[in-house]
C-alpha cells in the first residue's frame, strides 16, 4: 500500500473508525476502573431487591428451578389459596416458587454464574467485599457500555455525529447510572432493552417514510414487540411501554398499521404471556406479589405491611377508590417536584423540557420526541401508582425509578438543543466552540467527578456486611429456617432459607412458626434504628419493642419460644435462637 493511501486509511478511512472505537472502549474501561477504585470502592450490594434477584439466579444456576430462599408471608397467602385441597399447610415443606421477581434478569445472571468462577465465601480480611457482587457489577458496567453504544447509534440516525458523541459521553459520565450499574438491579439491562426497541422504532420509521417494500418493517415491528415483552419479563411495570409503542407504530405506518401493530402486539404477548400464565396458575395473580404493589403504602398497608401479612383480605376490603387516589396524587406530587427536575441525575434534561417547544424541520425528529413525551407520561402514571416501600428505602436507586430509563433519550434531545443554541453563537474561532462543548460535558458529569474526588467507604452502620452475615448464617444448618428483617441478604450472602419478618412477635410469628419451625430470628439496624416513641413504645407487639425489652431487661421477653441470645450483638443487632449455637464458634 502506498504511503499516502496508508496515511489516508488511518486518518480518514476505515482505520480511523477502528482507532476511534478502540479509544472509546479503552476510555470506558479506564473510567470504570476509576469509578470502582475512587467513587464506590465497597464491593457489596446495599439493596435487598438486588440480593433477592441474585439468590434466585444462584438457585437457577444450581438447577433448583425458579425457587426462592426468601419467603414472603404474602407469597404464602397466595400459594395457600392456589394449593390443592389438603396441601395448603404444606407449602413451605417443598421448594417455594418465587412470586415477586420477573425472570429475565435473573436468568441472565444465572448464565453468568454458570460460566464464571463465582466464589460465594466472603473475604475474611474485608467485611465489605463479596466477589459475586463484584462480578455482577462488572457485568452491569458492560451493559452500561452497550447502552452507550446503542444511544450513539440512535443519536447518529436522528441527528449527526456531534450529537451522537456528546450524548454518549453524557451517559457514560452520569453518576446516577454508575450507581445503578453497581447496585445489582436490573436497570442497566432494562435500559439496553429499551434502547434496542427505540432503535428498531427509528429504523421502522425510516422505512415507512421511504415506503420501502419487503418484510423489513414487519421484522422490525416483531423486534420492537419482543423487546418490550423482554422488558416486561425484567420488570413488570415496564410492560406498560407497549401502549406508546403501538400508538407510535399506528402514527408512522399508515399504510401497514394493522399488520405492523398486530405483529408487535403478537410478539409482545408471545414473550410475556407464558410467564403471566405461570403466575396465574401458581398464585392466582398475573404478576405474583407485584400485582398488589398498587395497594402498598395506603392506610391498611403502611410501608411493607402488605408483603408481611399472612391474610391481607381484611385490608383489601377496607381499601376504597379515594385511598388509591390519595396515594397516586401524593406520589405524583413528589415525582413532579423531585424526580422530573433531576431526571437522569443531570440538568441536561432541562434542555429537553425547553426543547419541547422548538420545532424540527424533519418530521421524524418531532415524532420520536412526541413518542418520548408520551412514554414519560405513561411511566409517570405507572411509577406514581405503583410505588412501594422500595422507594422509601432507597429514594433514587431502586427498581421503581422508571423515569430514569428514558433519561438517555432525553439526553439526545437536550444535546440537540444545546448544539442549536451553540451554532447561533458567533464565536471567533472553531476551537472556542470545542471548549464550550468540553465545558458542557464536564459540567453535566460534575456529580461523577466529585464522587471520585471525594471518595467513599463502606457504611459501618449498614447491616449488609457479607462476612458478618455469613458468620451468623453459619450457625444454622442448611435445612433450618430463619426469619430476619434483611431476608434477601441472609439468603444471598448466608445461603440460608430466610422468611420475611412477620408483622409482630405474637400471633403472626406463631402462624409463621406453625407452617415451618423458625429456629432463629436475626434483627439488624433496620429494626434497631426504629423510631423510639412511635415504633418501639406505642407498638407493644412490634419487633422494635421486642428489641427494647431485650436491651432493657437483658433477656428475651417471657413466653417467646426462642430464648437464647448472644449478648455481644446488642445494641446494633439481635440474634435469638432455640439454642446457644455460638458457644462452640471462634
Amino acid at each position: 500500500m502506498p504511503l499516502h493511501d496508508w496515511i489516508y486509511h488511518w486518518e480518514e478511512g476505515g482505520g480511523a473508525k477502528v482507532l476511534k472505537v478502540t479509544a472509546a472502549i479503552l476510555g470506558f474501561i479506564a473510567l470504570a476502573a476509576l469509578v470502582d477504585a475512587l467513587a464506590y470502592p465497597a464491593q457489596c450490594f446495599s439493596n435487598e431487591e438486588a440480593m433477592e434477584t441474585a439468590q434466585l439466579a444462584r438457585n437457577l444456576a444450581r438447577g433448583k428451578g425458579y425457587t426462592t430462599e426468601t419467603v414472603r408471608p404474602l407469597s404464602i397467602y397466595l400459594l395457600r389459596k392456589q394449593a390443592p385441597p389438603g396441601q395448603a399447610a404444606d407449602v413451605l415443606n417443598r421448594p417455594v416458587p418465587d412470586l415477586a421477581t420477573p425472570p429475565a434478569y435473573a436468568v441472565l445472571l444465572a448464565g453468568l454464574m454458570y460460566v464464571l468462577p463465582f466464589d460465594y465465601v466472603a473475604n475474611q480480611n474485608q467485611a465489605w467485599y463479596f466477589a459475586p457482587d463484584r462480578w455482577i457489577s462488572i457485568f452491569n458496567q458492560g451493559l452500561l457500555f452497550a447502552a452507550v453504544f446503542l444511544l450513539f447509534c440512535i443519536a447518529r440516525r436522528l441527528f449527526d455525529l456531534r450529537v451522537a458523541w456528546v450524548s454518549a459521553a453524557l451517559l457514560a459520565g452520569s453518576d446516577l447510572f454508575w450507581k445503578f450499574s453497581l447496585s445489582g438491579l436490573s436497570t442497566m439491562w432494562l435500559m439496553v432493552v429499551l434502547l434496542a426497541a427505540v432503535l428498531a422504532l427509528v429504523r421502522l420509521q425510516e422505512r415507512e417514510l421511504k415506503q420501502s417494500e419487503g418484510f423489513g418493517s414487519l421484522a422490525l415491528a416483531v423486534c420492537v414487540g419482543a423487546c418490550i415483552g423482554v422488558g416486561g419479563l425484567s420488570r413488570y411495570a415496564f410492560a406498560w411501554m407497549i401502549v406508546p409503542v403501538l400508538l407510535f407504530i399506528v402514527w408512522v405506518a399508515p399504510r401497514n398499521r394493522g399488520k405492523l401493530v398486530g405483529a408487535a402486539a403478537a410478539a409482545f404477548l408471545v414473550v410475556l404471556g407464558p410467564w403471566i400464565a405461570r403466575n396465574v396458575v401458581v398464585s392466582g395473580a398475573p404478576c405474583g406479589t407485584a400485582s398488589y404493589g398498587v395497594l402498598e403504602g395506603i392506610p391498611p398497608f403502611p410501608e411493607d405491611a402488605l408483603e408481611r401479612s399472612f391474610d391481607p383480605s381484611g385490608g383489601f376490603r377496607r381499601v376504597g377508590p379515594l385511598d388509591l387516589m390519595d396515594k397516586f396524587v401524593g406520589n405524583a406530587r413528589d415525582i413532579w417536584r423531585n424526580d422530573l427536575p433531576r431526571l437522569g441525575g443531570s440538568w441536561v434534561s432541562a434542555f429537553f423540557l425547553v426543547g419541547l417547544c422548538v420545532p424540527f424541520r424533519k418530521p421524524a425528529l418531532g415524532r420520536i420526541r412526541v413518542f418520548l413525551a408520551g412514554s414519560l407520561a405513561v411511566l409517570f402514571v405507572v411509577q406514581a401508582a405503583g410505588q412501594t416501600h422500595l422507594t422509601t428505602d432507597s429514594p433514587i436507586v431502586n427498581s421503581e425509578n422508571l423515569l430514569s430509563l428514558l433519561a438517555p433519550l432525553i439526553f439526545v434531545y437536550g444535546v440537540a438543543l444545546f448544539y442549536t443554541l451553540l451554532d447561533q453563537m458567533h464565536l471567533i474561532a472553531m476551537n472556542a466552540k470545542g471548549a464550550v462543548v468540553g465545558g458542557f460535558i464536564l459540567l453535566c458529569s460534575a456529580p461523577l467527578l466529585m464522587s471520585m474526588m471525594a471518595g467513599a467507604t463502606g457504611d459501618v452502620h449498614s447491616p449488609y456486611s457479607p462476612l458478618h452475615i455469613q458468620r451468623v448464617a453459619g450457625l444454622m444448618r442448611s435445612d433450618e429456617f430463619i426469619a430476619s428483617d434483611i431476608p434477601g441478604a441472609v439468603a444471598w450472602y448466608g445461603d440460608r432459607s430466610c422468611g420475611w419478618l412477620p408483622l409482630d412477635d405474637d400471633q403472626q410469628f406463631y402462624l409463621f412458626n406453625s407452617l415451618k419451625p423458625i429456629k432463629a430470628v436475626f434483627l439488624t439496624q433496620k429494626t434497631t434504628n426504629s423510631r423510639f416513641l412511635s415504633q418501639m413504645m406505642r407498638e407493644p407487639k412490634s419487633w422494635g419493642h421486642f428489641i427494647f425489652e431485650c436491651e432493657s431487661h437483658g433477656e428475651v421477653p417471657s413466653g417467646f419460644p426462642l430464648t437464647k441470645a448472644p449478648s455481644h450483638f446488642l445494641p446494633d443487632q439481635l440474634l435469638v435462637s432455640d439454642q446457644a449455637r455460638w458457644r462452640n464458634q471462634p
